[in-house]
């Protein structure tokens, strides 16, 4: 008889008890968070976002590092990029989360940074410091977002330059 009641009870009482201590224990996700203490005219300022609504969820997918060579008349400047991307939506994520999917967000990053390298990227020698990444991501998360919605912003983890001269 007791176990009747136990198998009976225990999920009655146990399962609500779970239920309301997993919404108190679980954190708020920050993007949320900071979003919802900010207005709409703020949140279009940051640089490199496509507008979000304030209660998107952003999935960070890494793309990782890659070279974009820059030529020059007389050298070639190498940027080293490792780049993140944030999408909107637990579906377009899962959608782009496999090898397929990452390989085509990286290329299209890869092609967009190369395209843009030989137009707005062209700097003189010395002045590869001054390059304005927040001006680059911005204009980059721009462009991919023709091609993946899902994209709302993007941030750079490790940016490096070389520059060679040509033979």
């Amino acid at each position: 008889m007791k176990k009747l009641l136990i198998l009976l009870f225990g999920p009655l009482l146990l399962g609500p008890a779970g239920y309301f201590l997993g919404k108190m224990i679980a954190p708020e996700p920050t993007e949320i968070a900071e979003m919802d203490n900010k207005p709409a005219a703020e949140m279009a300022e940051k640089a490199g976002e496509v507008a979000a609504t304030p209660k998107e969820i952003l999935y960070k997918m890494p793309l990782g590092k890659f070279t974009v060579q820059v030529m020059q008349p007389r050298t070639t400047l190498h940027l080293v990029i490792d780049m993140d991307v944030y999408l909107a939506g637990a579906s377009e994520f899962e959608r782009l989360n496999g090898s397929e999917g990452r390989a085509r967000l990286r290329d299209s990053a890869i092609g967009i940074l190369s395209d843009m390298a030989e137009t707005s990227l062209w700097v003189d020698e010395g002045e590869e410091s001054n390059i304005d990444t927040d001006a680059l991501i911005e204009e980059l998360v721009r462009k991919m977002h023709r091609s993946f919605a899902a994209i709302r912003t993007a941030r750079i983890n490790d940016f490096n330059h070389a520059r060679m001269l040509r033979l």
